[in-house]
């Protein structure tokens, strides 16, 4: 790099990340003026001399269009995305598209600090999901400069929780030093002079760039602040000259000739007179456009822009928004300008304004809803008489995640909506009430619910939202009841469109209540309606889909709910329901991975986490964190989900429901494999409210008990292991479900084996795998055959403990649960006697199962962790090992592991 003064050190670091083999980020921080544009300039410099792939956006003071940076960097490839996206809700999908322009790419995006919300969301994404690109490929690297002072929240607290990442580095850009000044002022300046302009500068290399260019005669008139410098350069310009600077800061950040014209209200020959003065002095500078103009630096802009009369701004504004309208500028940039000009009672302006947010609500919500607050302001008093257009904010907002601010403008418009029945009450409660449920707070808005419930108008959808908040706040006898109430108002009021989603619920309902058949009943009358319906009439009832695809999860019905929940999704995509799409894709990911399909399962997974992060839902998010800590146990290091599973929980928020049962299930899960079985049931009783879970989903119970149970036993309480399996026997009687009965049959087989019954552990290992086969849940099937296996090498039956080790070898590899495979096939290796060492003479040889513990002590297992990986009790393994220490002749542990590792 060649360098620019005093900054050879971040010059180095920008050097280095060039030079990594993979994905790097760089932030440059520093105040306004320090150089870091120049930095990112000399690291554009040096991408491309080496050859690699560079893209450049910036973000501006004034115009926050939406993604600008990154239509800026990719030009043509990024409209290409946007027009790819052809979806209502294509946020998600975009993201995900975006990523692929990044591997081999040197992404340099300057003045982040005024990034819109679109592109912080995105940068957020790319953060999580950072790119992968082959080794020796390009170097892959986003540089990003910004002010520390003015950086989103968002953004600060993403890049404070990644500061550690090996791939990240932060790069401060402080003043510079006074002999790094003296460098920058050069040898015409005297060591007296420079020395004032450093100390007025205060080594800000911006600053004392201004400072150079005053006068050395006007020393003695040197301004306090350097914005008084700034301005001090606009003071020597002749009025013309300078309201055409100021109509080109109206503009933009980069402006045509062409336009400021029309905007300063000058002659042709006059305007172009001014920028050739304006370009002489160095204010403004030709892009490489040709035709384009931009002010040499953003503050320069943004003092020049200031310099002008607040009623000038406005007036240029309107303007500039009259003559973009005429060029054919899209209503999103003529936005921003109408927004700064237009007055209360401007309809034209209203309509811009809505267009522009009718456009952006799929991908930049957030700033769809800035316009439509700007369109209400503008309608003044009218709004009161416009209740749809605040009912729109309000959903735009909940599309954005801003489901507070979404709340309060639905409580603004049922205040302003006069009593009694209407539609445009009845969608306003209905809306809230969904609000309040994506919230974690159903029960909050139940009382209106029931108030509204006496105007006698909507019946049925308002008796339905009562049960869905009971739903989501998990009373499931209540929402049973409502449910019910729901169905029979609907039917008599002929509410067709919403028998379908209340026969739904009260399938869901009656799963969660554990009344299984009356669930399967609803469920077959819901999916004869949803089937027969057409793709425009459920666009409206997409909880019908949503709850049917989840009932059919539960009640084992796995194709028909990965059907299900598929068209759901793409229904919810296409109509720009952003917040049915994590609740949609946890049920696909839970589908895929109960039924061995991994792969599948983790991508829904990370599209649902994406998803709920998207909407701002505390139990949604937690919701998705949750399945992604279910497939990490079965794909990864149980270490590494334990810490997921740790981050999840306590980043819960406000979630209430089924989010934070199924994040600290998973938690007690990773701490039962991980070793600590105290931990384990701790975490259970507390989140299932004692020792029969009763706070714990019916549909998943029997599972969780099991758990419950394993961890019981290793905590050496045989008798709560026993009450906790019986118990696992009764919820799998009453669902009749065969994936409660293969649960219950595991939960059982540990204890028949914590007995010494092995041969009654392996026979009922045989009848869960049977019970899962039956279902298609290939790795419980997995789990069963290795449990069987397990129980049959303490029968010494070596013959068929191989078999069931070789089959769940084949089970867990076809679901791609590879450490599991690997740990078949070392219980196969092992029982096969291929991994026999020669014993000794004078010692006795050890039995199989003895052998195995004590390679577990030589590794370092305590007698819980043996008791766990082996499917027995502490006390069963400590009776093997009080063989072991006798036939090896030792007395302690570290004896045991001596003889081990000399190959007894």
């Amino acid at each position: 790099m060649v360098g620019v003064v005093g900054r050879s050190a971040q010059l180095g670091e920008l050097a280095r990340a060039l030079d990594a083999a993979t994905f790097r980020v760089v932030e440059l921080l520093g105040e306004p003026g320090m150089g870091k544009t120049a930095l990112l300039a000399e690291l554009r410099a040096a991408a491309a001399t080496r050859g690699a792939r560079v893209a450049a956006g910036k973000a501006t003071e004034f115009e926050r269009l939406p993604f600008a940076m990154f239509s800026d960097a990719f030009g043509d490839a990024w409209t290409d995305l946007l027009t790819s996206v052809d979806t209502p809700d294509g946020r998600a999908a975009l993201y995900r598209s975006a990523r692929s322009l990044l591997p081999g790419t040197v992404l340099v995006l300057d003045d982040v600090h005024w990034a819109d919300e679109a592109s912080v969301e995105l940068i957020e994404h790319v953060l999580r999901h950072p790119p992968e690109g082959p080794p020796e490929g390009p170097p892959t690297v986003l540089a990003m400069a910004y002010r520390p002072r003015q950086l989103p929240d968002r953004l600060a607290n993403a890049f404070s929780g990644l500061a550690r990442e090996e791939w990240w580095r932060r790069i401060e850009v402080g003043p510079l030093t006074p002999v790094e000044a003296a460098e920058f002022c050069g040898e015409t300046v005297s060591q007296a002079r420079g020395a004032e302009l450093f100390e007025a500068s205060g080594g800000n290399p911006f600053y004392l760039d201004a400072l150079l260019r005053l006068d050395p005669g006007d020393r003695d008139e040197l301004p306090d602040t350097v914005r008084a410098v700034l301005i001090g350069e606009l003071a020597g310009l002749a009025p013309p000259v300078r309201l055409v600077a100021q109509a080109a800061a109206v503009l933009g950040e980069e402006f045509e000739a062409g336009l400021i014209g029309a905007v300063a209200q000058t002659e042709d020959i006059d305007t172009f007179t001014a920028l050739d003065e304006l370009i002489a002095r160095d204010l403004i500078r030709q892009s490489v456009a040709g035709q384009r103009f931009q002010f040499r630096h953003p503050l320069l802009r943004s003092v020049v822009y200031g310099s002008a009369g607040a009623g000038w701004r406005i007036g240029a504004h309107g303007r500039a928004a009259r003559l973009l309208a005429e060029r054919g500028a899209s209503l999103a940039v003529q936005a921003t300008h109408l927004e700064r000009s237009a007055t209360i009672g401007d309809a034209r302006a209203v309509e811009v304004l809505v267009g522009a947010a009718d456009q952006a609500t799929s991908l930049a919500p957030a700033r769809a809803a800035h316009w439509l607050r700007e369109a209400l302001r503008l309608l003044g008093d009218r709004a009161v008489d416009q209740p749809e257009l605040s009912m729109r904010l309000a959903h735009t907002l909940a599309v954005a995640g801003q489901l507070n601010e979404s709340r309060e403008i639905l409580h603004e418009v049922l205040g302003r909506l006069p009593a009694g029945p209407s539609d445009q009450r009845l969608e306003a409660v209905t809306t809230l009430a969904m609000v309040e449920r994506l919230l974690g707070s159903p029960t909050g808005v139940k009382r209106l619910l029931l108030s509204e419930l006496g105007t006698g108008k909507g019946k049925a959808a308002l008796e339905l939202e009562v049960a869905a908040g009971a739903m989501r706040g998990s009373h499931f006898a209540t929402a049973v009841s409502w449910g019910e109430r729901a169905l029979e108002s609907a039917t008599a009021e002929s509410e067709h469109e919403l028998i379908a989603t209340i026969t739904a619920l009260l399938a869901l309902a009656h799963t969660f209540y554990g009344s299984t058949a009356e669930a399967a009943a609803h469920l077959d009358n819901a999916v004869r309606m949803i089937d027969r319906a057409q793709d425009k009439m459920l666009m409206g009832q997409l909880e019908s889909i949503l709850r049917a695809g989840w009932t059919e999860v539960f009640l084992e019905r796995y194709d028909d709910a990965v059907r299900h929940l598929t068209r759901g999704l793409e229904l919810a995509r296409a109509s720009g329901r952003s917040y049915l799409l994590a609740d949609l894709l946890v049920g696909l990911a839970y589908a895929c991975m109960w039924t061995g399909r991994l792969d599948e399962a983790s991508r829904y997974a990370d599209e649902a986490f994406e998803a709920a992060v998207l909407v701002g839902s505390d139990e949604l998010r937690t919701m998705a964190a949750g399945v992604v800590v279910a497939v990490q146990l079965w794909t990864g290091e149980p270490a590494n989900a334990l810490r997921a599973a740790e981050k999840t929980v306590s980043e819960m928020g406000s979630a209430a429901g089924r989010g934070p049962t199924i994040a600290a299930g998973m938690l007690a899960q990773a701490k039962l494999q991980t070793g600590d079985a105290a931990g384990a049931r701790s975490t259970l009783l507390d989140i299932g409210g004692g020792e029969t879970l009763p706070h714990l989903e019916f549909p998943t119970r029997a599972a969780w008990l099991r758990t419950l149970a394993h961890a019981e036993l290793a905590l050496g309480d045989l008798a709560a292991a026993e009450l906790s399996v019986q118990r696992a026997e009764m919820t799998a009687s009453v669902s009749g479900l065969n994936g409660h009965r293969g649960h219950a049959s595991l939960a059982r087989g540990t204890i028949l084996l914590a007995n010494g019954d092995a041969a009654g552990a392996a026979e009922v290992a045989a009848t869960a795998a049977a019970a899962f086969e039956a279902v298609d849940m290939r790795l419980y099937q997995a789990q069963s055959h290795m449990f069987a296996g397990a129980a049959l090498t303490t029968l010494e039956d070596r013959t068929r403990a191989m078999a069931e080790f070789g089959r769940a070898k084949a089970l867990f590899a076809a679901c791609g649960a590879d450490p599991l495979f690997r740990q078949a096939e070392i219980h196969q290796r092992r029982v096969g006697g291929r991994n026999r060492k020669p014993v000794p003479d004078g010692q006795s040889p050890l039995s199989d199962r003895e052998r195995q513990i004590a390679e577990l002590v030589a590794a370092g297992h305590t007698n819980r962790q043996i008791a766990e990986r082996l499917f027995m009790s502490p006390k069963t393994v400590e009776a093997h090992l009080s063989r072991i220490f006798q036939k090896l002749g030792v007395k302690t542990r570290a004896a045991v592991a001596a003889a081990w590792s000399q190959g007894f």
